[in-house]
């Protein structure tokens, strides 16, 4: 049984940017048949706000995918790339709030931060911190 309070209002979008950590990475064609990556991300710090977003890698789109490409990928990478290779990849991303179909949601903001709305974890952006991990205890094993 689900316990459920339609009296909630729902979640408010919280726009920003903020570390997002890659949950779902799967090789999809466009709908002009370019191949890209669609990304499903999780904020850090509050796993309940998702957001997707697509990674051209071929057409119109490549030279912001290529940009987004240099916060998941070493700046020589060469060869095939698995996505499930990013998957747990943690990254800083730009959101904002977007229009869609008479809703409004989060979509990553690609006119900020060095990678088209991405950026490395470890390059923490002005005015950011990354979050304490929790302590793990020892096993007793």
């Amino acid at each position: 049984m689900v316990n459920i309070d339609m009296t909630q209002p729902d979640r408010a979008l919280v726009p920003g940017i903020d570390l997002w950590e890659i949950m779902k990475s799967e090789d999809e064609k466009s709908s002009k048949g370019d191949a890209m990556l669609s990304l499903k991300l999780f904020r850090v710090s509050n796993k309940a706000d998702h957001i997707f977003d697509s990674v051209m890698l071929a057409g119109n789109g490549w030279s912001i995918g290529k940009k987004k490409l240099g916060a998941l990928l070493p700046a020589d990478f060469k060869g095939n790339l698995d996505p499930l290779n990013l998957v747990g990849v943690r990254l800083w991303v730009s959101t904002t709030i977007d229009s869609y179909n008479g809703k409004e949601r989060l979509k990553v903001n690609i006119s900020e931060l060095k990678h088209g709305g991405f950026q490395k974890a470890a390059d923490v952006p002005p005015g950011c911190a990354l979050p304490e991990e929790p302590a793990v205890e020892p096993s007793p094993f």
